[in-house]
């Protein structure tokens, strides 16, 4: 009986031991899953406006993404910073407070950000502090210890505007710059740290940078606003053919526009702002080629036009003709032809007097592709490629930057349609090789997922329906291989009227038979 009731003993805690655990287990789950239905909820793109960029874009190009000089905020996605550049920092930092000795004070300044530590520290996808990584190990924990790790937040955000400001103020106004400087005193030094301000995860928040100089110098008629200041230092990236003054400047014209860029997330989202088309004035009436304008010229195009289209008609299907499937939805504009085979099919390219460069039009009257120039240079790739990861991670149905690279990648497949880009002005080639300009253009979307719906899918579907016409092949063959040049022209009409010449004297000698 013992036994038994011992037995029964030990099955009733091993019962209860068992409900434990299953009721632990349960509760755990429940705990985790209550932790995931929080985060899920919160909106993640639009709370964390700074973040490390994608690992598969990282893996064509992590040099792209990563500062060679200075680095900015909390954000911690490559190894050690440059101990030289954080002392460099704060003597920039004494000089910004000496600026604005008049207005505001160092307690001001911290009280400042201490009260927005929330709201800058929610920007980001993680944070550490960084302040003192210079230093020795001991001092550090010392620091922290007895300041706490929200102190040296504080204290990192400080330097690094302060720096970002000051060095903004520096580039504006040569007087203002020390007789010893260590960035604009070596050539070449302000290109590669303008380069480290505009990548993607290297970003403090916009709002902080422009209430630390409102702070310190609004109302000041020698300082202009911070957004100037911002246009004026990323003016290399500034295309838009309205001046910065004009823009940033009280002008009720521009309105909009300056209200977009001054709620900019972060120096990335402003300039892939200042990137995208804006039209400033009415479009005024394009002046028309000289065959228009003169009848005679007018009648004759005309005329060879309709026999052309005659000839293409009778050897082209009715059910092939480029019009009907255009209409039928046959022609697509999902892939778009070289710059050399759309040359060959009738297309002329053109370079636009638009800054603008993703303000690209075709026009089918005439066959005219119009294409911003481009600058290639070291700091391009760079450029393009954080601007389209945080296209692709803030406005992924907005892809207008992706677009345009898009459509460069399709043009561009050969050194023969740089050679031809090049020589229509429309890229301007500082990287030394047009294998270097294709390389680069076939390597910018790997791992970047192309919209349905591209921005410039009505400029594929009339390129591809130009090039489906064999009358405009034909003009084109006909232009190239015959009137590529004065003299080649002059031969080829000499040949003709010689040929003409040659039948007209044997008809004449048949019929004289």
């Amino acid at each position: 009986m013992e036994n038994v009731a011992r037995n029964q003993e030990a099955d009733i805690e091993n019962n209860a031991s068992q409900e434990k655990l299953l009721k632990d287990f349960v509760e755990g789950i429940q705990s985790k899953y209550n932790i995931v239905m929080h985060y899920s909820q919160r909106p993640l793109i639009q709370d964390r406006i700074i973040c490390c960029v994608n690992p598969l874009l990282r893996e064509v190009n992590a040099a792209a993404y990563r500062p060679k000089f200075v680095i900015i905020g909390p954000l911690r996605c490559y190894g050690s910073i440059l101990e030289h550049i954080e002392m460099q920092k704060r003597i920039y930092l004494a000089s910004f407070l000496q600026r604005a000795e008049k207005k505001a004070s160092l307690n001001d300044f911290y009280k400042l950000i201490k009260d927005s530590a929330d709201q800058i520290h929610g920007c980001y996808e993680e944070t550490y502090c960084r302040s003192w990584d210079f230093l020795s190990h001991e001092i550090r924990q010392d620091i922290v210890a007895s300041n706490g790790r929200s102190e040296l937040f504080i204290e990192m955000v400080l330097v690094d505007a302060s720096f970002i400001i000051e060095l903004f103020l520096r580039a504006f106004n040569k007087e203002g710059r020390a007789e010893s400087d260590f960035i604009f005193d070596e050539p070449g030094k302000i290109h590669t740290i303008r380069r480290d301000l505009f990548l993607a995860h290297n970003q403090l928040p916009f709002f902080i940078l422009k209430a630390l100089y409102e702070l310190a110098f609004a109302a000041n008629p020698d300082h202009p606003s911070f957004l100037h200041l911002t246009c004026h230092f990323f003016g290399p990236y500034y295309n838009q053919n309205t001046s910065i003054q004009d823009i940033t400047s009280s002008s009720d014209c521009h309105d909009k526009y300056r209200d977009k860029l001054g709620f900019a997330k972060h120096f990335t989202d402003l300039l892939r702002t200042l990137q995208l088309p804006y039209s400033f004035q009415t479009d005024c009436s394009q002046e028309k080629p000289l065959c228009c304008k003169l009848p005679q010229f007018k009648w004759i195009k005309t005329k060879v036009m309709y026999f052309l289209d005659l000839i293409s008609s009778s050897l082209i299907p009715s059910s092939q003709k480029p019009e009907q499937s255009l209409e039928a939805g046959q022609v697509h504009g999902e892939y778009l032809y070289s710059a050399v085979l759309l040359r060959e099919a009738g297309v002329k390219f053109k370079v636009s007097t638009s800054r603008c460069l993703l303000d690209i039009e075709f026009n089918q009257n005439n066959g005219e592709l119009k294409i911003p120039p481009l600058r290639l240079d070291e700091l391009t790739e760079s450029f393009f490629r954080n601007l389209m990861a945080w296209e692709q991670r803030y406005y992924p149905h907005e892809t207008l930057i992706c677009d345009y690279i898009f459509l460069m990648e399709y043009l561009i497949k050969s050194t023969e349609d740089v050679d031809l880009l090049v020589r229509k002005r429309i890229l301007i080639n500082q990287l030394g090789s047009h294998k270097a300009v294709v390389t680069l253009f076939n390597n910018f979307c790997k791992h970047v997922t192309p919209m349905e719906k591209n921005h410039y899918s009505d400029i594929f579907t009339k390129l591809n329906a130009h090039n489906a016409v064999r009358r405009h092949s034909w003009i084109a063959i006909l232009k190239l291989q015959y009137f590529s040049t004065l003299w080649r022209g002059v031969a080829t009409i000499a040949a003709v009227v010689l040929l003409l010449l040659t039948l007209i004297q044997t008809i004449c000698a048949v019929i004289s038979l």
